[in-house]
């Protein structure tokens, strides 16, 4: 008698296979949202944090010169403007012995500053050289300099103004959580001192 022999095949039908394959997309398309967010949530701390060192290092600048603030090469005051996102003095910031005359507006975004060195005669007429002191400084309608007299009231008088409080706001991504880092300092102008 001859034996037959059965052969066992193993596989898998065409249910099991689109099912299998359902579930591969599916843990698939959830890890790699899940590394994407992680990605995107990494290159955003890192932007931000060198933002804000970026900020403090432009805060401290400012502070050491605009402590300085002093009367002009032709003897003007030592304060020329005094607005929410612009400021103008004069101040020997390069220790040259001469008063550079300075400006630190806000460009959009971007914290400048503008250093125009005395001319000829004395006058600030040539053209200053500009630098970016901060980036992403998102300040929108808050005012980067506010001012206060001897008493610590805000003032708009440019005679009376003997502290300026500077607060930058700072975020990469406005539209975006986490929220805005603020920096502030304040910054007694030494020259203009009412105790001494």
């Amino acid at each position: 008698m001859k034996e037959k022999i059965q052969i066992k095949t193993f596989g898998f039908t065409l249910i099991e296979l689109l099912v299998t394959i359902s579930i591969f997309i599916v843990v698939t398309i959830m890890a790699s949202e899940f590394i994407i967010r992680g990605f995107r949530s990494t290159t955003f701390e890192a932007e931000q944090g060198t933002a804000v060192q970026n900020a403090r290092r432009g805060a401290e600048i400012m502070v050491k010169e605009i402590r300085g603030a002093n009367n002009s090469e032709r003897g003007d005051y030592p304060l020329a403007a005094i607005e929410e996102d612009n400021l103008i003095y004069y101040s020997d910031i390069d220790d040259d012995g001469y008063m550079e005359k300075v400006r630190y507006f806000l460009d959009g975004l971007l914290l400048k500053k503008v250093e125009t060195q005395p001319g000829a005669g004395n006058d600030y007429s040539g053209s200053g050289a500009t630098t970016t002191i901060s980036s992403y400084v998102n300040n929108q309608n808050e005012a980067v300099f506010i001012y206060y007299d001897s008493s610590y009231v805000e003032t708009d008088d440019i005679n009376n103004t003997r502290l300026i409080n500077i607060r930058l706001k700072i975020n990469v991504t406005p539209e975006r959580s986490p929220n805005d880092y603020y920096i502030e300092t304040d910054v007694h102008l030494r020259n203009l001192k009412d105790n001494l």
